[in-house]
């Protein structure tokens, strides 16, 4: 990493602050992500029960499948810009360095559009040439969802650069609060005018509601922007960028790999359907690590502040205060799945029921990640990301060994016991290697077995 880098990425934001204020402010940001967190999951699995009671089990495998792999392809196309947007943007906003902050934005975006048509293009060839003309509906799932992956790699990028200038607010809302209000109203109006509702139709309201979610955000990180950069000559680090972007990509490629795989593993080595299914199981198993998530969009910025001014301990009072609120809702959530979990499934209907038992698993693997606390925003924010992208690589080639290994025996268990395992593997080796390297204890409550 260059010097430059190393300066941007360490640079203190404010540092003034004590350490009353930067419990404020871990309370006020991370209060305010998670109620717009918590509105943007409850309408998400709003629109995800109406899918599954509108499409049916195998229209909304079909949809969650298609989605499954767009994700993936925005992936690569982001090229790990949207991870140093956030690192870097604030620091160059903290010592006003306007024309850097628009320079990176600016060849983010250009790398991004760039990628990301190229993928959509080569992904909608690929299907249309499969289909032989038909425009049937699967065809229509597979295109209309290839033609969303530029504008949901630019919204990301564009959720970073609101996030690194503090924005949560409109940092987060277009897409959790508005897309899914627009897929489920837009979905709803197409079958009142007689359209069929299919995993296709749903796309294609999933589309246009990506469009103009879209828009909103762009709108509103243009007024943020232009006060400050209004007639100002971009600059530029591209280099020093990618450099950057590419250490941090692979590491959350890892992430996407663990969280994701074994939903399209399911649909590659069973059926779409049972990717469906399964999705839900993932989807709700997320609710347990909601806390931990949301307190995260504020944690992140104040673990690099800390470390940058070298106070460890308002680094260890950042963790314990996050992880343990993390934990103790985690726990609330995994308890009621323990007791309702079928009740919830039946949500998505009599189908979904199969998928009590990966339920439980996955959550208990997302409950034991709560309590392990901030260990990989930690190494990430404090330039430890070696350690991490080796732990990371490590866990997602076991996840996917165990998926192989058990999806065609055990089905959904299997793959629920892959994830959790994994999960449960670089949870452990990450908190080892925080505490050793950095004298970190990330874990809700420290064990008090020995001195390390």
């Amino acid at each position: 990493m260059s010097t430059g880098a190393q300066q941007a990425q360490t640079a203190p934001l404010h540092p003034s602050d004590g350490t009353a204020s930067m419990r404020k402010r871990l309370a006020r940001g991370g209060s305010i992500s998670f109620l717009i967190n918590s509105a943007g999951m409850a309408l998400s699995m709003l629109m995800q029960v109406a899918l599954a009671r509108m499409l049916g089990a195998e229209g909304y495998g079909l949809f969650a499948f298609v989605t499954t792999i767009t994700t993936f392809v925005v992936f690569p196309a982001k090229l790990g810009f949207d991870t140093t947007i956030v690192r870097m943007a604030a620091a160059y906003r903290a010592k006003g360095e306007w024309g850097l902050l628009a320079g990176l934005l600016r060849r983010g975006n250009q790398f991004g559009l760039a990628l990301s048509t190229a993928a959509a293009i080569i992904g909608i060839t690929v299907v249309l040439l499969q289909s032989g003309g038909e425009m049937s509906e699967r065809t229509l799932t597979y295109t209309a969802g290839f033609a969303t992956v530029p504008l949901l790699t630019l919204a990301t990028l564009r959720q970073s650069a609101l996030q690194a200038l503090k924005d949560v607010l409109f940092a987060q809302m277009p897409e959790k609060i508005v897309r899914p209000i627009l897929t489920i109203g837009l979905l709803g109006a197409a079958a009142s005018l007689g359209w069929r509702a299919d995993a296709g139709t749903a796309m294609l309201a999933f589309a246009v509601s990506v469009v103009l979610s879209y828009g909103i955000g762009a709108v509103v990180l243009r007024k943020r922007l232009l006060p400050h950069t209004s007639g100002l000559a971009p600059s530029y680090d591209t280099k020093g960028w990618l450099r950057i972007s590419t250490s941090l990509m692979i590491n959350a490629g890892m992430y996407l790999v663990l969280g994701q795989l074994n939903v399209l593993m399911m649909g590659v080595m069973l059926s779409e359907t049972s990717t469906g299914i399964f999705s839900a199981a993932v989807r709700l198993a997320s609710l347990v690590s909601f806390m931990l998530t949301a307190i995260n969009m504020t944690a992140s910025p104040l673990v690099s502040e800390t470390y940058a001014r070298g106070d460890m301990k308002g680094l260890q009072r950042v963790c314990e205060s996050s992880g343990r609120a993390g934990f103790l809702f985690a726990a609330a959530v995994f308890a009621g799945f323990a007791i309702g979990g079928r009740w919830v499934l039946g949500l998505f209907g009599p189908a979904f029921h199969d998928a009590y038992v990966p339920l439980l698993i996955l959550a208990a693997g997302q409950l034991f990640s709560s309590f392990c606390g901030q260990n990989g925003t930690v190494a990430t924010m404090t330039g430890r990301t070696s350690s991490l992208t080796k732990v990371l690589v490590a866990a997602a080639i076991v996840n996917a060994l165990l998926n192989v290994a058990l999806i065609p025996t055990m089905g959904m268990i299997g793959g629920a016991i892959a994830a959790s395992v994994s999960v449960a593997m670089w949870n452990i080796a990450m908190v080892v290697i925080v505490k050793r390297q950095l004298g970190i204890q990330t874990m809700a409550w420290p064990m008090r077995g020995r001195k390390q």
